[in-house]
C-alpha cells in the first residue's frame, strides 16, 4: 500500500531503481520511447504508468524542447492518479525540464530559473561573476557572433580558447583551440553552432565538488581531483582517474567556494556536482556546476568508499523527504575512511562488439574495493553510453599519492580486446 503519494519522474535510467521508494509512492514517468524500451521489465513493472515521450535523448536539450509535452503527459498522470506530491529530475537534461513541470503543476522543489542558471554554462558564470566569484573570461558564441566580437575576446585571452556548447555535459562537443587564429577560421569554417560559448583555457588543477545541500545547508561535501579528465577520456580515449583530495586546508577553502556558489545560484535543496580550477598561483577559479549527481564513477565511489547515495539523496530533495546524512558535513574524506578514487578506463570500439580477451585482471591491486570488468564473449555497445568503457574501478588506500599510483598501475596493466558483433 503506497502512503507517500503520487511522484512523476521526468527520465529514468535502471541504474537508479534503487533510489525510488516504490513501496511508498505511487510512481508514474514521462520519459523518451527509447529509454522506456532499455528499462528493465522488473524496473518498468514498479511503475504505474509510463508517459513516452517521442525524442532523442541523446540530445540533452530534447527534453526541455518537449517541456509543453511533458506537462500535458503529467496532467494526464496526475488525472488518474492524484496531483502529484513531488517531480523528480535525475540527470543533466530532465533537471530544467523537471524544474518547468513543479512550477507549472504548483510542487516545490528546484525552480526553473536556479536550474537554468545551473544548465547554461554563459548564464551561470555570468551571475557568479556580477557576484564577485572569479571565472573565466568567456563569450557567447553562435554562428552569427560579429567577427569583430570574437577577434576582440581573442584579444583579451592570449593563450589557448576553449569552445563549448552551452548546455552539454561529459565534454562532448568541446574543443580546445591553440588561440585567435583558430578561433576565426572555425568560425570563418561555419563550425561554431548555435549556443555555444568560448572561454580562457585557465592552467590548472581540475577538481570536482559532489555534495548535498538541503535547506541552504551542506550536508555532505567531497573533493576531488582530475588526474586525467572527461576531456581527455572522450577525445584523447586516456583512462579516466578522480582521487580525493588529501590537503585538508585546500579542502576547506573549496568547501566555502562551493557554498559561495550554492546561495548565488539559488541551489538549496539538491545533489550538486560542481568544478572548478586550482591554479599554479593558489586561486580558486569557477568552472560549471549541475544539479544533479555527478556521472561517470562519482555516484558509485561514494556509495563504496564512504556509504553516501547520492542519487537516493537526489530523489529525498526532489520530493521533500529528509536526507538520509547523518551528522555534518564533511570538507575532507569521511573520517575513519582511507583515501579514494574511482577509475574508468575507455572501451576504444563505438559500435556493439564482443569481448575476446581481457588482460591484467591477476594484476589488479589489493587496494580495489569495487569493479566492473567485462568477461570473454561478453557483449558490449558502445554507442549507447556516453561513459563508453571497458573497465571501471573504485580503490582505496592510505593516501591520495597512494590512491593515484595504483590506478595508474591498473591503466599500465589493465585492457580489453574486442570484435565486432
Amino acid at each position: 500500500m503506497t502512503t507517500g503519494g503520487h511522484v512523476i519522474c521526468v527520465g529514468f535510467h535502471a541504474a537508479e531503481a534503487h533510489a525510488v521508494d516504490f513501496d511508498l509512492h505511487t510512481v508514474t514517468a514521462v520519459m523518451s520511447r527509447g529509454s522506456a524500451a532499455r528499462l528493465p521489465a522488473e524496473v518498468a513493472g514498479r511503475f504505474a504508468r509510463i508517459a513516452p515521450l517521442d525524442l532523442d535523448s541523446r540530445d540533452l536539450d530534447a527534453y526541455d524542447r518537449a517541456s509543453g509535452r511533458i506537462c500535458e503527459l503529467a496532467r494526464e498522470l496526475a488525472g488518474e492518479f492524484g496531483p502529484p506530491a513531488g517531480v523528480i529530475g535525475l540527470y543533466e537534461h530532465t533537471t530544467l525540464p523537471a524544474a518547468r513541470l513543479r512550477e507549472h503543476l504548483g510542487v516545490g522543489g528546484t525552480s526553473p530559473r536556479t536550474a537554468r542558471l545551473c544548465r547554461d554554462k554563459v548564464g551561470m558564470k555570468r551571475v557568479l561573476a556580477q557576484a564577485g566569484v572569479r571565472v573565466p573570461r568567456f563569450l557567447p558564441l553562435g554562428p552569427d557572433t560579429p567577427r569583430e566580437d570574437l577577434a576582440r575576446f581573442a584579444r583579451q585571452v592570449p593563450g589557448r580558447i576553449v569552445v563549448k556548447p552551452r548546455s552539454q555535459a561529459a565534454s562532448l562537443g568541446v574543443r580546445i583551440l591553440e588561440g585567435a587564429g583558430e578561433l576565426l577560421a572555425l568560425a570563418e569554417a561555419g563550425g561554431i553552432g548555435e549556443r555555444y560559448e568560448a572561454e580562457e583555457f585557465v592552467e590548472g588543477s581540475v577538481f570536482h565538488l559532489d555534495g548535498v545541500v538541503r535547506d541552504g545547508v551542506v550536508r555532505w561535501l567531497c573533493p576531488s581531483r582530475y588526474v586525467t579528465t572527461a576531456f581527455a577520456f572522450q577525445h584523447e580515449r586516456k583512462p579516466m582517474i578522480s582521487v580525493v583530495l588529501d590537503d585538508r586546508a585546500l579542502a576547506t577553502r573549496m568547501f566555502t567556494f562551493a557554498e559561495t556558489v550554492l546561495r548565488t545560484l539559488g541551489l538549496t535543496d539538491s545533489v550538486f556536482h560542481l568544478e572548478l580550477f586550482h591554479t599554479p598561483d593558489d586561486e580558486i577559479v569557477f568552472l560549471e556546476i549541475g544539479n544533479r549527481f555527478g556521472g561517470a564513477g562519482v555516484p558509485v565511489h561514494h556509495r563504496t568508499s564512504y556509504g553516501v547515495d547520492l542519487p537516493r539523496e537526489a530523489v529525498l530533495a526532489c520530493t521533500g523527504g529528509p536526507s538520509e546524512l547523518a551528522g555534518p558535513a564533511e570538507t575532507h574524506r569521511h573520517p575513519g575512511l582511507p583515501a579514494s578514487g574511482w577509475m574508468f578506463v575507455p572501451l576504444d570500439e563505438a559500435r556493439r562488439c564482443r569481448v575476446v580477451e581481457v588482460r591484467g585482471l591477476g594484476d589488479l591491486p589489493g587496494s580495489v574495493a569495487w569493479s566492473a570488468v567485462p568477461a570473454v564473449g561478453d557483449v558490449l555497445d558502445g554507442s549507447s553510453d556516453v561513459w563508453n568503457t571497458a573497465g571501471r574501478f573504485v580503490v582505496l588506500g592510505e593516501s591520495a599519492a597512494a590512491v593515484e599510483n595504483d590506478m595508474k598501475k591498473i591503466a599500465a596493466t589493465y585492457s580489453v580486446s574486442v570484435t565486432g558483433d
